[in-house]
């Protein structure tokens, strides 16, 4: 089940914005200012965001912007119609969809089940990288650890590399483990 972070000075109907459906599968927590917004951004996952300006303690671009540069939440600002267009302008080049007040209904369920699509594809685009980047740092150890008995034991590349592979195989660890052991025993 879903998160579905609402930052509000006053009550919201969250059920007209997500729909019944969307509604009962989703869990909302709700807050009044941007910085209670931020502290819950900061230590737990939404799948989106949805700030009714103005918030208690700003007015909620900054806390949109800052939203989209550090969470995979998908977000919804509800602006005043008169500053509609100038807060479009600033925030839709962050990914974030404005809506002027008083909203239609079936407008904001259609923007809603888009954010939450969209925060669906950048949670997974996140453990990819995150995958990726373990992938890449593995490999660095092992390169430094071939490199590091290419200097201290006067190997080949190819040498210091069947080195590492059979190590590995022999103790039943991955090339990562037997490059951390070799990088401790030669570089301490």
């Amino acid at each position: 089940m879903g998160k579905v972070l609402v930052a509000s000075i006053g009550e919201l109907d969250v059920r007209e914005i997500l729909g019944r459906e969307l509604f009962s599968r989703l869990s909302v927590e709700r807050v009044s200012g941007a910085g209670q917004a931020r502290r819950k951004l900061g230590g737990d996952t939404y799948s989106m965001l949805i700030i009714n300006t103005p918030l208690e303690d700003e007015m909620g671009a900054e806390l949109a912007i800052q939203a989209a540069e550090r969470t995979t939440a998908g977000i919804l600002v509800l602006v005043r119609q008169g500053v509609y267009a100038m807060a479009a302008d600033k925030l839709e080049p962050y990914g974030v969809i404005v809506m002027p007040k008083p909203f239609n209904g079936e407008d904001a369920r259609r923007a809603s089940r888009l954010l939450l699509a969209t925060s669906a594809r950048l949670q997974g685009m996140k453990r990819a990288t995150v995958k990726l980047k373990s992938q890449i740092d593995e490999l660095k150890t092992v390169y430094r650890a071939k490199c590091v008995l290419m200097q201290y034991l006067g190997m080949t590349e190819e040498e210091a590399h069947k080195y590492i592979e059979k190590q590995a195989m022999d103790s039943r660890r991955s090339r990562f483990e037997v490059a951390l052991d070799v990088i401790r025993t030669y570089e301490n």
